[in-house]
């Protein structure tokens, strides 16, 4: 049994990281407290200077960590879009392909250039605006990109019609539309109601056909994004239970093979974090 007086939870913030090697257990902590953790039954090596991993160079083994890599990225995508809706709504979703009398869509580095200064171009015209985007690589070859955006009152949006019955083109009664800032291509616009769900959806397009871009950008957003609180500890199942006695649990998933444990908790305790934002 624990008391207050003796609390066995040793939270390790970002700052007092620095002085540890390895933890077993991450918190992170979204802006309206919901808290997703991972507690390991073995420890994970810190990003410190002196941890280095050792192993075989194998093809299997760089396959491996780029999958690894891949499935960060996506995760980090979840991350921005939900903690940074929960702070400020998104506005839209929206869709970008290439005209080929433009740029060649299959060429990776141009359609990143170009989409670029695209990007540069739209933050002159809305001085506040936020972004996260993301290729997706068709079987084709050629590659679009999808993103969410918000802040941009200098956007002219019309709305999309067929070209064959001139009706208007909606998606699960939501009116869609094509923006007249973007001259590269087609584009098409909706206005975004479902912040879990667009969270999720905008990662999908990180595919395993990404997984040759090495040291290419997977995907682009706004400096100014907030990420969610991310903290450290070491615990074991006991202190576990008591840092999580007072949270209400959504979610508990216990994966066992006997040798490793690792669980996987949600807690919905909602509350509203102050951000860097709120105490400017």
């Amino acid at each position: 049994m624990f008391n207050e007086d003796t609390n066995p939870v040793h939270i390790m913030s970002p700052t007092t990281l620095l002085n540890y090697i390895f933890y077993n257990t991450k918190i992170k902590t979204y802006a309206n407290g919901r808290k997703k953790i991972k507690f390991h039954s073995y420890d994970t090596a810190v990003g410190s200077p002196g941890v280095q991993r050792v192993g075989k160079n194998t093809a299997e083994s760089n396959e491996h960590s780029k999958f690894i890599s891949l499935l960060r990225s996506k995760q980090n995508i979840i991350d921005l879009a939900y903690h940074n809706g929960l702070v400020k709504p998104w506005e839209y979703f929206l869709t970008l392909t290439f005209d080929p009398g433009i740029v060649d869509s299959r060429d990776y580095i141009a359609v990143s250039e170009i989409l670029a200064k695209w990007i540069n171009n739209m933050k002159h015209q809305n001085k506040d605006m936020e972004y996260i985007i993301v290729p997706e690589p068709h079987k084709s070859g050629r590659i679009h990109f999808h993103g969410i955006f918000r802040n941009v009152p200098n956007w002219k949006l019309t709305p999309a019609k067929s070209s064959k019955t001139n009706r208007l083109i909606k998606k699960n009664g939501i009116q869609i539309f094509n923006l007249d800032n973007y001259k590269l291509g087609y584009s098409t616009v909706s206005k975004v109601s479902n912040l879990e769900a667009v969270s999720v959806y905008i990662s999908k397009y990180m595919t395993k056909e990404l997984l040759d871009l090495s040291y290419k950008k997977r995907y682009w957003c706004s400096k100014s994004l907030l990420r969610p609180n991310i903290e450290y500890a070491r615990f074991n199942e006991d202190t576990l239970k008591f840092y999580l006695q007072d949270m209400k649990i959504t979610e508990y998933v216990v994966k066992d093979t006997g040798s490793k444990k690792s669980i996987f908790i949600t807690t919905d305790n909602i509350e509203v974090m102050e951000t860097s934002e709120q105490k400017k």
